[in-house]
Formats: C-alpha cells, structure tokens, sequence
C-alpha cells in the first residue's frame, strides 16, 4: 500500500519544527520531518534543501494545515501548487480570539530572525552569526516596499527585538575584538 504524503509547513530551524509535528500529533495526525537532519548539520544549505518540510498522510493534509494555521506557530504554509511569498503568508489566531486573520509582514519575520540570529551569536560566538543579523538589520533598514516605495514598518512588538539584536551583535563584535585582537 503506497503512502501519499504531502507538505503542510515548512520551517527554518528544527525546533519549530518539532514544536508543529508534536502538536499534529497531540490531535492524532502523524506526521514526519523532511530534511531535518540536513538542516541540523548543514545550516547553511537550509534554502537548497528547501526548508525543514513537515509532513502528513495527503488524507489529512486538509486537518493538519487548519490545526497549525491555529496554532501561533511560526510556520510557511505551502498549498499544494501554491508558492506564497513572505508577505502574503497569513497566520490565524486561536478561534477563541474572534477568528482574526493576522498578517505577518516581512519587515516583522526578518526582524524575528535577526534577533535569533543574534541569541544564537551570544551563545556560540562566530563571526557569520553577527554578520548574517547585521545584514538582516540593514536590510531592514534600507528596504522599501514594492508597491509605493514607502518604507516598510516594523510593528511596535517588534521594534525591541531590532533595538535588541543590533546590541548584541555590537557586543559579540566586542567579544571577538577582545579575544583577536
């Protein structure tokens, strides 16, 4: 009996990953982990490989994306034949929250990822760490939004994490000053 098993999510690091499969399987879903391994050992061929995929049996494709579109996770949702970019991606809020449809911009997950970035660069001191979460912060910086040229807002939740992360990195870079130089 073959298994037809589709993509429901994609994510970036592991962890988020296995928070989604865990919560799938909390309701009864089983699902599994692509490329998790990879990702894990290989950061750096993350976007090659195609993400972290979680995946479930294609019956239950249709329950498993309502379930994580439910949940507060910081999933990418891929329809089947549907890529969406970053911006277009919706996450829902718990049901119990008047059925809100919130939309997560790109301005608010780069600003997400450079202040991981910049955790992680606290924790294992290396130079690509706090290269990458400065290029992320300048990014934001300089970018424009596509439709009118108007600089992109990052919303007021997430304006600490940007003030955040450039500190850390300014003290990892410190760190690195002292101990090379």
């Amino acid at each position: 009996m073959a298994h037809n098993f589709v993509t429901v999510a994609t994510f970036s690091n592991s962890i988020e990953a296995n928070l989604a499969k865990q919560l799938l399987e909390a309701e009864g879903i089983r699902s599994f982990l692509a490329n998790e391994s990879t990702v894990d050992l290989a950061w750096h061929l993350t976007v090659a490989v195609g993400w972290i995929k979680l995946q479930v049996h294609e019956s239950e494709a249709a329950q498993a994306r309502f379930i994580l579109g439910s949940s507060n996770l910081d999933a990418q949702s891929v329809a089947e034949g549907d890529e969406t970019t970053a911006q277009e991606q919706l996450f829902v809020q718990d049901e119990a929250e008047d059925d809100e449809i919130i939309k997560v911009s790109w301005a608010d997950q780069t600003a997400d990822r450079a202040f991981r970035v910049a955790v992680i660069g606290i924790i294992i001191i290396f130079l690509p760490f706090q290269v990458y979460s400065l290029w992320l912060l300048v990014r934001l910086l300089v970018s424009r939004d596509a439709c009118g040229g108007l600089r992109l807002r990052i919303s007021h939740n997430r304006q600490w994490k940007v003030i955040a992360a450039l500190l850390l990195n300014l003290l990892n870079l410190f760190i690195l000053w002292i101990m090379f130089f």
